[in-house]
């Protein structure tokens, strides 16, 4: 697995969001909001990147309950209707694992995030942990995700 492991101050990101419950049916949560945004003409932004916050831990919090929501980072004002809310995730300092990944190693990139964050002596901190993700994985040659894990720490 390649990584980069970095330690990160993160500026305060204000995102239009859709909240998802259960790791199944997510993908609908990014169609809603691609199509929000492209209504709004928000993925013109070359610098927009979809992503996705966890209120819940998949190892702690049964599959079909875990929250979390599906975001759009831009630096495009916009306004929030329907199943479209602000979401804000709070400048802070974290760690960022830079990750070119398949669908399936997600769980164990996080795995390993924890580990080395343990392993390096830092703590968690009350924000919630996040992903950003840098392309359209469709359009890789692998599928891959080039996606950034970030947990907040204290």
């Amino acid at each position: 697995m390649n990584v980069n492991i970095e330690i990160k101050e993160t500026p305060e990101l204000n995102l239009a969001g859709v909240t998802h419950i259960g790791i199944h049916g997510v993908e609908n949560a990014f169609e809603k909001l691609i199509k929000w945004a492209n209504s709004k003409d928000l993925l013109k932004d070359p610098e927009a990147k979809m992503g996705r916050v966890f209120y819940d831990s998949i190892k702690v919090t049964a599959p079909d309950k875990v929250r979390m929501s599906v975001f759009l980072k831009t630096d495009t004002s916009f306004e929030v209707d329907g199943e479209i809310n602000k979401l804000t995730i709070n400048k802070g300092k974290c760690i960022v694992g830079h990750f070119e990944i398949t669908p399936n190693d997600f769980e164990k990139s996080w795995t390993n995030l924890y580990i080395w964050m343990n392993e390096n002596g830092y703590k968690k901190s009350v924000e919630n942990p996040f992903e950003i993700y840098h392309n359209d994985y469709r359009e890789h040659p692998e599928n891959k995700f080039i996606v950034d894990l970030y947990i907040p720490i204290e």
